[in-house]
């Protein structure tokens, strides 16, 4: 069964974080104007694949990365498994109401209000996600994709879950074939 890992495009949490080096306090960023470039000029890489399906996270850069490049073309759900790991201001969340509200065509009601990392604190509020959660999460993503036998399916995702699946950190909007 091959799927396809698609790296979000650049956000402004990243353009930021690169620039200054710690935490900007962007809260579930959008894309940057490099981003949504990123995203349209990987558009023809990705038509060639054959996609079937899209399955997105549920975090504002996956969301916008997906509908730049797929433009609602293919059916799209959403999945809290292939979140970013909480490390930075950038992973947490939107409340699922006003998620709905920004994209009305999919379906957010089966996420929790809190669908993110849940932990007490941390800095600036903010608890960092155990490597060993990422890591269950990865693999309960993989037990989801063999039950459901996905195929031909785009995941639009992270990073950190991207290298806990693969061992490999891709760059901004990379693609990256995975044979379950």
């Amino acid at each position: 069964m091959s799927i396809y890992l698609i790296r979000h495009a650049q956000s402004e949490f990243n353009a930021a974080y690169g620039k200054i080096m710690r935490d900007p306090m962007i809260f579930d960023a959008p894309l940057s104007d490099l981003g949504i470039t990123q995203a349209v000029e990987v558009r023809d890489e990705v038509e060639r694949l054959n996609l079937k399906n899209v399955i997105v996270s549920p975090l504002t850069r996956t969301l916008e990365t997906a509908e730049l490049i797929f433009q609602r073309s293919l059916p799209t759900k959403v999945n809290a498994l292939v979140r970013e790991q909480l490390s930075h201001s950038g992973d947490v969340g939107t409340h699922p109401d006003i998620l709905a509200k920004n994209w009305a065509h999919l379906d957010f009601s089966h996420l929790e209000d809190h669908w993110w990392h849940k932990g007490d604190g941390g800095k600036n509020g903010i608890t960092v996600e155990p490597l060993i959660s990422l890591e269950q999460r990865a693999a309960e993503f993989v037990a989801f994709a063999k039950q459901m036998k996905l195929h031909s399916t785009a995941i639009v995702t992270h990073g950190n879950f991207i290298r806990a699946l693969t061992g490999v950190q891709p760059d901004n909007c990379q693609v990256l074939k995975l044979e379950i």
